[in-house]
């Protein structure tokens, strides 16, 4: 029973008080952890190791414990008035709640609390993260203006580059990244379009959100008010990456009369679910521990890492980036993205790219394309060779001209 439940062998023999101790003391552990990973973002490997000892030596005990003591009682044990299953079944949910519930509260209130240095954890954070983001930005190519736009969720920054009057171009970029991913795609596509790159309002980047992002409707209503502050004259096109590219299937579903045409670069779920793979290694990944988040990076974007020395070098940068954002941003939990159906895609009547690298990580490519092919064959659907999930890295010129191809041809 105490395998179960900590300190329910306890219970069981008798033994309330010690049962209940072990408990609190259990979920006490829980919650300093949690205090420390929600308040701080450090989570040391001696804090995190000490916390498991604890752990472990207090399921260890308590099983232990009950056993021996059931033996010494032996048969002539008579069970006590409170010796019932409800007893039990209370006893657990209570403690679930107990190793649950602070941390959750906790996380709640950091989040709901938008005043001082938010959405960083502290004024150092803020000043770690943006040293580091700022020095990053001196990648960018080309000339920008910078703006802060004002949304019911909060400001939103953007980059826009590109000729003043060309058509409206936005890029959507994915999780655990900021606009500064197209760097290697925005002086191409910046020629002949007004390109806008915002950083995502509750991801990573200098936005600062003031509500909570809670549904697909959320980033769906975010996308809009950011259009309507940006002043975007005509149909625009809106190309998203991964789960910047299920942001933007999600909008086109709901407002495709304000597109002209859409790309979708590797868009997480959307046409197929998650690999188990994939899903295990993100669970590890967005623990706060350095080898996780750069196991997770090298797993995903391996041809990325293999292709030279410089874009292994550029790999452990991006996991060095996103490690440093979980160890600054307060944390938050994204919208789980979603398949459409077979219904929704056939539905789709503003022209459209796919493009997915033929190593795809995330789930099957040739799966993903055969999909389309069959309840979607107006939405175009190639394959980029020699590449996986990171394809506007790894094949940046090839995927630049599939993309400007696409918006050449007429009525695609």
């Amino acid at each position: 029973m105490s395998l179960i439940t900590t300190g329910l062998g306890q219970i069981y023999n008798g033994e309330f008080l010690r049962g209940f101790i072990l408990n609190i003391v259990l979920c006490l552990a829980a919650f300093l952890y949690s205090l420390r990973l929600y308040l701080d973002g450090r989570t040391d490997g001696l804090f995190f190791v000490v916390l498991m000892l604890v752990f472990l030596f207090l399921k260890v005990y308590s099983i232990g414990q009950a056993f021996v003591r059931s033996r010494q009682l032996g048969s002539a044990y008579t069970l006590r008035k409170y010796n019932k299953l409800y007893v039990y079944a209370v006893f657990t949910i209570i403690f679930l709640v107990l190793f649950i519930a602070p941390g959750q509260i906790v996380k709640q209130h950091i989040l709901i609390d938008t005043s001082g240095t938010h959405p960083f954890r502290s004024a150092k954070a803020r000043e770690r993260y943006l040293r580091l983001y700022d020095r990053e930005a001196q990648i960018w190519p080309i000339p920008s203006d910078i703006q802060m736009v004002d949304t019911s969720f909060g400001q939103t920054f953007v980059r826009i580059s590109g000729p003043a009057g060309a058509p409206p171009m936005v890029l959507i970029h994915g999780a655990n990244a900021t606009s500064l991913m197209w760097a290697p795609n925005i002086e191409v596509l910046s020629g002949n379009y007004r390109t806008y790159a915002p950083d995502n309002i509750y991801d990573l980047g200098r936005s600062v959100f003031t509500r909570k992002i809670k549904t697909p409707d959320d980033f769906v209503k975010w996308l809009d008010e950011l259009f309507n502050a940006l002043k975007l004259e005509g149909r625009i096109i809106l190309i998203g990456q991964s789960y910047g590219g299920w942001i933007v299937g999600q909008y086109l579903l709901r407002h495709p009369d304000r597109l002209e045409k859409v790309v979708l670069l590797a868009p997480a779920t959307t046409v197929l679910p998650f690999r188990f793979e994939f899903l295990e290694r993100g669970v590890l990944g967005s623990l706060p521990f350095r080898y996780f988040t750069r196991s997770m990076m090298f797993w995903v974007l391996d041809d990325l890492a293999r292709k030279d020395e410089a874009s292994r070098r550029l790999v452990e940068d991006l996991a060095e980036n996103i490690f440093l954002g979980q160890q600054c941003f307060k944390p938050k939990q994204l919208v789980n993205p979603t398949v459409l159906t077979d219904q929704e895609l056939h539905s789709i009547k503003v022209p459209a790219l796919f493009l997915i690298g033929e190593n795809e990580k995330i789930y099957s490519a040739r799966k993903a394309i055969e999909r389309l092919n069959r309840v979607a064959p107006q939405i175009k659907a190639e394959l980029i060779p020699n590449a996986g999930h990171g394809l506007t890295l790894t094949q940046a010129e090839l995927v630049n001209r599939k993309i400007l191809e696409f918006l050449r041809q007429p009525g695609q």
